[in-house]
């Protein structure tokens, strides 16, 4: 072998390497983490350089990315619409392979990382999720792979971000904009170890297997929140999951629970508690889904008599505070006065104070979690008024800095007075793109078909 190639080939394993674990900095699933918490781990982004950031690249997708993108270390991997996952470059916003699933239908889900093996993990149009080569997109067959989430991908849909956590993939499947049936709403948990497969079907949920829809006796209860599946971050938790349900029946002695949040066992195959409002049937004949947004956990409050909670909203406009450890108990209720789609953040300042941050379509509303006597409630904190469309995006959190994508602009917002840090203009409309930060940098898809970065 020449030098030359043998200096080749040390260059190629000492990139493998660097990849194979992914950094503080990196962004390897939607939200950043298994909880979904969308705060980023490292502190190069600062109240005091936000300002700045500008445009490093911008490229063209094949399709409308309608989801976010994951980032390990000089990689993001974004999955289209049509199915089809593109791995860029993230220092020259070059795309460096493709990998193209076919099928009738379109996905917004999101990839996800395994640090521990080095594998990539991709969403698609078939009906099943694909086991890739991060380096170089090649398909690694075998083990389960690719697995099967959905029996139906014609009325059956991929919506939300794949999860990674307690040795399983998670996803979670729903129907098309329309509502148009058969479909189903269930839980998929793949074990990564063996690839086998637990199934919770959140209608017919004696039903432990992917069905046909059309077999199940109740319809819909559809799960689409752009969180997907949370995981319980707190060790008490076991490694506990969540969901939200949206328009279906609510009938638990039948196994039937439309407009609900689960809480289910790690390996989905088991349903630990659940919370449904008492107008769920009110709910699902006004098409007001309770999971158009997936649980935001928020963290363990010391001095709370209710420490592990939760923050649910809606279609229905109302945000819910719940007690993970008692989920049916709902603790306090209030009026957005619009209909929540996206992903809330949560994060603690360096205070420990707890802070709670919504995109609606009127812009950021932000609220502390304070305690008083035992007693947790939420406190209105700051609203910014942003052109953020209908149905509003989901904002992250790096340092003290909110991120936030709106029609033609990323913003940064002072996470504590909503003070307005910086704008990067130049992207397109946005719809659910929502923005990723990592390695000192901030990424964002839009409507347009571009992925845009803007670094320091």
């Amino acid at each position: 072998m020449s030098p030359a190639v043998t200096r080749a080939l040390g260059v190629l394993v000492a990139w493998a390497l660097t990849v194979a674990v992914a950094r503080a900095d990196d962004w390897p699933l939607f939200g950043h983490d298994p909880a979904r918490s969308g705060v980023a781990g490292g502190q190069t982004l600062s109240a005091a350089n936000v300002a700045r950031l500008h445009e490093r690249w911008r490229v063209a997708l094949g399709d409308v990315a309608d989801s976010a993108p994951i980032v390990v270390r000089d990689r993001l991997y974004q999955t289209a619409k049509n199915g089809t996952t593109y791995a860029i470059d993230a220092v020259r916003g070059r795309i460096v392979w493709r990998f193209a699933t076919h099928g009738p239908n379109l996905t917004t889900s999101s990839p996800a990382f395994d640090a521990s093996t080095n594998t990539l993990y991709v969403p698609g149009v078939d009906g099943f999720i694909h086991r890739l080569d991060p380096a170089s997109g090649v398909e690694l067959r075998g083990r389960g792979f690719p697995a099967q989430i959905t029996t139906a991908p014609e009325t059956e849909k991929d919506a939300s971000p794949l999860n990674l956590a307690n040795g399983y993939l998670y996803a979670q499947t729903s129907g098309y904009f329309g509502d148009a049936t058969p479909y189903v709403g269930h839980v998929v948990a793949i074990r990564l170890s063996d690839g086998s497969r637990h199934v919770f079907n959140v209608l017919c949920s004696e039903r432990h297997a992917l069905i046909a829809p059309q077999s199940c006796n109740a319809q819909r209860a559809g799960m689409w929140s752009r969180s997907g599946v949370v995981v319980d971050p707190d060790p008490s938790a076991g490694g506990r999951i969540y969901v939200a349900t949206g328009n279906g029946p609510f009938d638990p002695s039948a196994g039937h629970y439309g407009d609900s949040i689960l809480a289910l066992s790690s390996d989905a195959g088991r349903l630990v508690a659940s919370y449904t409002p008492s107008n769920a049937a009110e709910l699902e004949m006004s098409d007001l889904d309770v999971g158009s947004s997936s649980p935001a956990l928020v963290p363990r409050q010391a001095d709370s008599a209710t420490p592990l909670l939760a923050v649910q909203g809606g279609k229905d406009g109302t945000l819910r505070l719940l007690d993970r450890n008692r989920l049916g108990r709902e603790l306090q209720r209030i009026e957005l006065g619009d209909e929540l789609f996206s992903a809330p953040a949560t994060w603690n300042d360096r205070h420990g104070s707890t802070w709670i941050f919504i995109g609606l379509g009127d812009g950021v509303h932000a609220y502390r979690v304070t305690t008083r006597n035992g007693s947790t409630r939420l406190a209105s904190a700051w609203h910014v008024a942003l052109s953020a469309g209908r149905e509003g995006t989901s904002p992250v959190v790096a340092d003290a800095v909110v991120f936030v994508a709106i029609n033609g602009a990323l913003v940064a917002l002072d996470a504590q007075t909503g003070q307005r840090l910086w704008i990067g203009r130049g992207i397109g409309p946005i719809h659910w793109e929502s923005p990723a930060v990592a390695n000192g940098a901030v990424y964002c898809s839009d409507e347009n078909g571009e992925l845009t970065a803007y670094a320091l």
